[in-house]
């Protein structure tokens, strides 16, 4: 199974998708000329859009800086479960005080399954947050990081890290 990551529909529909995602986070769809004329605390963003078989679409948008800052989440910068310790500013993760030699992805893996504890996680769900946006390879890329993940790990990885036959995986933790 693949995994695509692609638009379809009309350059409107595709507009209204991007116009929508982007209002969330506090910016607003504006005219490319207010670019050269953005006021002091504000931001402006051109995103380019390409649709398969369709022309590229170009969008503009502007947000208040102060306001973008605040929209962002700032999570929890540390991470913990059975010893288990990931610093995601300095993105560094320790098991029983021993620093753990992880790829950059499977540190990105093993912090989104644990911020997600205890919830199954989808193949797809984790592609679409550990993985880059225009990943286009097999699903099961997963089950490989999964693997060696669960290796570096040792027994905590088999014990915490349950897969979850025909759905995807869930990081398990233990009152």
């Amino acid at each position: 199974m693949k995994h695509e990551n692609s638009l379809s529909g009309s350059p409107e529909q595709v507009r209204d998708i991007i116009a929508n995602c982007l209002s969330r986070a506090g910016l607003c769809l504006a005219a490319p000329e207010q670019l050269s004329q953005l006021e002091e605390g504000l931001l402006g963003l051109t995103v380019n859009v390409t649709i398969p078989d369709g022309d590229p679409v170009t969008l503009t948008f502007t947000g208040n800086v102060k306001e973008l800052q605040q929209s962002i989440p700032l999570g929890k910068s540390f991470l913990r479960c059975d010893g288990l310790e990931i610093d995601c500013r300095r993105r560094l993760a320790t098991l029983e005080g021993k620093p753990l030699t992880l790829t950059p992805r499977e540190l990105q893996l093993l912090t989104c399954l644990l911020q997600n504890r205890n919830q199954v996680l989808t193949r797809t769900q984790l592609l679409g947050n550990v993985w880059e946006l225009g990943y286009s390879g097999d699903s099961r890329t997963v089950d490989t990081h999964v693997k060696c993940l669960r290796h570096k790990l040792g027994e905590f990885g088999r014990k915490h890290i349950v897969t979850v036959r025909k759905a995807g995986y869930r990081f398990e933790t233990f009152k």
